[in-house]
């Protein structure tokens, strides 16, 4: 859990869908840490400019364009989900380039900061590897619904789908340095982050 020679150390925060991982990494960066989000950088590759059209028609077919020739990220979630072939030949594709633009962003971030790298796949991607610290954010699954429901865009059932190709929460609970738990109100989980936050801060007096 120590700090890199490059004086930056780099916290893999991961957890189930719908647990508040943006909300964590977000609250970690108001309190200083230098923040990347894997999911708002793996979106771009969906946006109406995606650079990578053709590759995704040639996983998805052409079904998942619209009129003006725009990826519909929906269909796309849809389909992957529902086909384990397909989801990983998405992920083959997309998770390369995340993780190149993940390294540009890691590189432009100032010494002395703590990372907070918000990455929803963060063992099954083998991304923990490169983390000086991971944490897991646990929810309830009433909760984690709520949270997906509010946000809209998802049907219970694609939830349960997605849900059920990730990780065994407690097997992520277990390979982690930290884990918090989202249940209860801000003030709780501003709390938990501060002591995380700190205790990180403190190894770095006795790093090189």
């Amino acid at each position: 859990m120590a700090w890199k020679e490059d004086r930056k150390y780099l916290l893999g925060i991961t957890g189930s869908i719908g647990s508040g991982k943006s909300t964590v990494t977000r609250l970690f960066a108001e309190l200083g840490a230098f923040r990347i989000n894997s999911d708002e950088i793996a979106k771009r590759f969906t946006d109406p400019d995606s650079p990578i059209k053709e590759e995704l028609k040639s996983i998805f077919g052409k079904e998942i364009f619209d009129k003006e020739g725009a990826p519909i990220k929906t269909k796309i979630a849809e389909l992957a989900f529902a086909n384990p072939d397909l989801l990983k030949a998405m992920n083959q594709l997309i998770h390369p380039l995340v993780r190149k633009e993940f390294k540009r962003q890691y590189e432009d971030a100032p010494q002395d900061k703590i990372i907070a790298w918000e990455v929803p796949l963060l063992f099954e991607t083998d991304a923990h590897t490169l983390c000086d610290g991971k944490l897991c954010v646990t929810t309830d699954q009433k909760s984690a619904w709520e949270r997906v429901e509010k946000r809209g865009g998802m049907s219970r059932e694609d939830f349960e789908r997605r849900t059920a190709a990730q990780m065994d929460l407690e097997k992520k609970k277990a390979l982690s340095d930290f884990v918090i738990t989202n249940d209860n109100s801000i003030e709780e989980l501003k709390k938990q982050i501060k002591s995380v936050y700190e205790t990180i801060l403190a190894t770095a007096k006795g790093s090189v």
